[in-house]
């Protein structure tokens, strides 16, 4: 297995982390499609109302907004 360089690892921006979470970003990281192909998964694949922790999302959720979560 061939290490990565240490560039690899190197960031575009360096300056802190507190600088750049000083604003609220609103914004989605996957597009559409892939949001829609995530929420259809999270519907055939969770419990309808279950307890559902919700952390892999962004300001906006992808869990089903049909379904009633615990």
């Amino acid at each position: 297995m061939t290490a990565l360089p240490p560039q690899a690892f190197a960031r575009l921006d360096e300056s802190p982390d507190e600088l750049f979470y000083q604003s609220p970003r609103l914004v989605t990281h996957i597009d559409d499609a892939a949001i829609a192909a995530v929420t259809q998964i999270y519907r055939e694949l969770l419990p309808p109302s279950g307890a559902i922790l919700d952390l892999m999302s962004s300001w906006v959720s992808h869990l089903p907004p049909e379904v009633a979560w615990a």
